[in-house]
């Protein structure tokens, strides 16, 4: 399975909005906080950046990417993304 990003809305990209993050960590504790599950934002915030969903986390998060439009995508660059919900160790899903 891929992994997908999402695009934020200007609020959350602005870091006004902690919605969309919120509602998933309360899925991956209620999911009993899978080590595959992770969910990463674009280092830098602007308007043009993504929250991405590993393999595990869209497995968690069908309700979420039900009301968000999703694509599929690799996996992102460590170097290009900070760990928002998952386990610490979640950066080893990266690429």
């Amino acid at each position: 399975m891929s992994w997908a990003s999402i695009k934020m809305t200007e609020q959350e990209a602005m870091g006004i909005s902690t919605d969309f993050v919120d509602a998933f960590e309360k899925l991956f504790i209620s999911a009993r906080k899978p080590r595959d599950a992770a969910l990463f934002c674009s280092r830098e915030l602007g308007p043009d950046d993504a929250f991405f969903l590993s393999p595990g986390a869209q497995k968690i998060a069908t309700s979420l990417l039900a009301l968000r439009p999703a694509t599929k995508c690799k996996a992102p660059s460590k170097k290009d993304v900070i760990l928002l919900a998952g386990h610490d160790d979640g950066i080893a899903l990266l690429r």
